[in-house]
């Protein structure tokens, strides 16, 4: 009965009172664990299908990136708006609702899931002309699909909404944990199922281990449910489904803006492949890989943005200004640090780097190029998510969304056409850099003007 109390104690004294250093590091070094166990679920298949040498396989996983996107928006809207709708009703002490809005991200997300799958199976032909895929990437890019979207989409989607559940039930260790799960064993079944000494399947072999992966993920996050039954407080049971407004729709507005976000990626991400496709497959392999390598940072960035929120937001609503702008100040300058860091390893070991991924010499070439254009807009970017979290934390959703549009969709698109007209090919990859400038361009104009009303209302 005492842990409680105790408990809440310390979570104000860390939004208060503690040193901001150890205030912000505490927020944000789990956020950033669980980007990174991500990061391993995108880089895995990369990494060892360019282990072939075959630039064909390894763009089939760059075209299939999309479509895995399309999942993760389904698991912000879902996972997300139902696990923080859950937390909310759970704060108010209303357990039923708190059943049944996760009962309702449950099952919806899963019959949503299973109707896409069927819907990709059905149109493949159509799916491989809109991915981007040639005569010489499509069986690869269908093969890899079929496992882990045709099969494994459901699987993938429902591990990943299921893990916010377990969060907003009090287990973060063992969220962390089921998602951890996951990425070890991608990393010990894809090379079995890829390469001769075990299964020899290539591509193909990297998606039936991911599948297997994801697989034995969800029958863990199932079992948590299965056997804490009588203590869980979010519930997965049937019974507790419903469509009523008050519950569906509130899920679903809270989770929308990460889903656009996040769809609004893998439409960037396919319109570069369309027009990296006219290059060639060592270009689409080339970009992927660049782009899997250019997500460190990022995902460090995302990881001390989302960390740091609740604490801006304490202080926001406490208006200890003061302390609120020391806290944005230390995230801010850790994630540009990191980010320039990543940089300068990026610039000066191109080749190191891209050649763990693939030794094909053009891939590698092309690779390296990318890889050092893209990596400049890193410190931009990492200034660009810490401004819209700050605006979200603050409760500015106009200059959040904006920004979150801005960056996927608005600017970078038509900047891939305008781009690849005027320099063919290597143009593309100045687009990451001219669209993280001018977001970031946006988001100081923005941020200005909200220190300026901050100080009117004091």
């Amino acid at each position: 009965m005492q842990r409680t109390p105790k408990t809440q104690a310390e979570k104000t004294q860390l939004f208060e009172s503690a040193r901001v250093p150890r205030a912000v590091l505490s927020l944000s070094l789990p956020s950033i664990l669980s980007q990174l166990i991500s990061l391993i679920y995108s880089m895995a298949d990369t990494f060892f299908v360019g282990q072939l040498g075959d630039p064909n396989q390894v763009a089939a996983v760059s075209l299939a990136a999309p479509m895995l996107l399309v999942l993760t928006a389904l698991a912000n809207l879902f996972g997300i708006g139902a696990a923080s709708t859950a937390s909310r009703f759970m704060g108010a002490k209303d357990y039923d609702s708190a059943k049944r809005v996760t009962a309702f991200g449950f099952y919806t997300s899963l019959a949503i899931a299973v109707l896409l799958s069927i819907l990709a199976f059905i149109f493949s032909d159509f799916l491989m002309g809109i991915l981007g895929a040639t005569a010489d990437t499509k069986d690869f890019t269908r093969g890899y699909l079929f496992w882990v979207f045709v099969l494994g989409g459901a699987p993938l989607l429902l591990s990943m909404v299921l893990s916010h559940f377990v969060r907003a039930d009090g287990s973060p260790k063992t969220a962390g944990f089921g998602l951890s799960l996951g990425g070890v064993l991608s990393l010990i079944l894809n090379p079995i199922m890829i390469f001769d000494f075990g299964f020899g399947l290539g591509v193909v072999g990297a998606a039936i281990g991911t599948f297997l992966a994801n697989m034995v993920t969800l029958v863990f996050f199932l079992r948590y449910f299965v056997v804490n039954r009588k203590s869980v407080i979010v519930s997965i049971d049937p019974r507790w489904y419903t469509l009523k407004r008050g519950i569906a729709g509130e899920a679903l507005l809270i989770g929308l803006p990460g889903m656009l976000q996040t769809l609004l990626a893998a439409v960037s991400n396919a319109a570069l492949n369309q027009l990296a496709k006219e290059h060639g497959s060592e270009v689409v392999a080339a970009i992927g890989v660049a782009k899997r390598i250019d997500n460190l940072p990022m995902s460090v960035t995302i990881g001390f943005a989302q960390g740091v929120m609740p604490l801006l937001a304490y202080n926001y609503t406490a208006k200890n200004n003061q302390r609120l702008k020391s806290a944005s100040r230390f995230a801010l300058t850790l994630a540009v640090g990191f980010s320039i860091l990543c940089v300068a390893v990026f610039m000066l070991f191109p080749s190191s780097l891209v050649g763990i991924f693939i030794r094909e010499s053009v891939t590698v070439s092309r690779g390296i190029y990318f890889l050092r254009v893209m990596c400049v807009s890193t410190p931009l970017m990492a200034v660009g998510f810490h401004m819209i979290t700050l605006f979200q934390a603050a409760g500015q959703s106009r200059p959040a969304l904006v920004l979150s549009v801005l960056r996927k969709g608005l600017v970078d698109i038509p900047l891939m056409f305008l781009f690849n007209m005027v320099y063919p090919l290597f143009g593309l990859a100045f687009v990451q850099p001219a669209t993280e400038f001018v977001a970031m361009a946006v988001a100081v104009i923005f941020y200005f003007r909200f220190v300026r009303r901050m100080a009117r209302a004091n």
